[in-house]
């Protein structure tokens, strides 16, 4: 079975869908994401695969 490549994992607000989140806590706490756009803040956020670029295949 051949495997097709993967892209690079993109992070989403649970809120609005937005991808520009910051991470303003880590370590001990676990990872705390901040959403510019909607001013979401927590640890759940979603993540999907981007399309592979043409080079990476």
């Amino acid at each position: 079975m051949k495997r097709r490549p993967r892209g690079r994992p993109v992070r989403h607000c649970p809120q609005c869908g937005s991808t520009d989140l910051t991470i303003v806590g880590g370590m001990i706490m676990g990872q705390v994401y901040h959403c510019q756009k909607c001013d979401y803040v927590g640890s759940l956020v979603l993540e999907t695969d981007a399309p592979a670029s043409p080079d990476e295949r």
